[in-house]
């Protein structure tokens, strides 16, 4: 009698196992196909930043707000300096940790003067030294209106602030609430 119950025991938590890797496993799937395919974009275009979320305006009418730009790598040779068909490109803010999408106007033996099209001056931390250049526009971009980028920002903080972390303490409510079920124990049933 005992060894039969020990089976029914191992043969419960088998299933329970099973059902663990059938919940765990799309997860995975998802979480791994996704910075594989992130990783081989950035090789193929050999930069470390294949895609660029736009956040300010200061590029309009090209480039508008929660666009999501395609970016290569680029040699400092290479960028092409001009203040109306001048290369766009992703930077470093010297001196930050922030991001610019711009314009390059000018070249220099220091780095490269930058502007946004909707902006009046160049801008103030000009120039930008080579080496905070991340990459340039290829001119593939997922536009605003689809909405992706506008997520990204969200979920980032760097729009509608409180709104990111409701989204993101929802998910994470979800994916608990999918794995409560699974590590519960099994529900008795009523016999009459």
């Amino acid at each position: 009698m005992g060894s039969e119950g020990e089976e029914k025991t191992e043969a419960k938590r088998l299933s329970r196992t099973r059902q663990i890797v059938k919940v765990v496993i799309p997860y995975a799937a998802v979480l791994v196909g996704a910075l594989a395919a992130y990783y081989v974009l950035g090789l193929s275009l050999g930069t470390d930043t294949p895609l660029v979320v736009v956040p300010t305006g200061s590029m309009r009418p090209v480039i508008e707000v929660g666009d999501i730009l395609v970016i290569q790598g680029v040699r400092p040779e290479e960028i092409r300096a001009d203040p109306l068909n001048g290369d766009v490109i992703v930077f470093w803010q010297p001196g930050s940790n922030i991001r610019i999408v711009h314009r390059a106007i000018e070249r220099g033996p220091l780095g490269v003067i930058t502007k946004g099209d909707a902006n009046s001056y160049p801008d103030f931390f000009s120039p930008v030294p080579y080496d905070l250049v991340i990459g340039r526009w290829t001119g593939i971009k997922i536009p605003y209106w689809t909405g992706l980028g506008y997520l990204a920002l969200i979920l980032r903080g760097e729009l509608y602030r409180p709104l990111g972390q409701i989204i993101w303490l929802t998910i994470i409510v979800l994916v608990i609430l999918s794995f409560r079920d699974l590590f519960s124990p099994p529900k008795r049933r009523a016999y009459p």
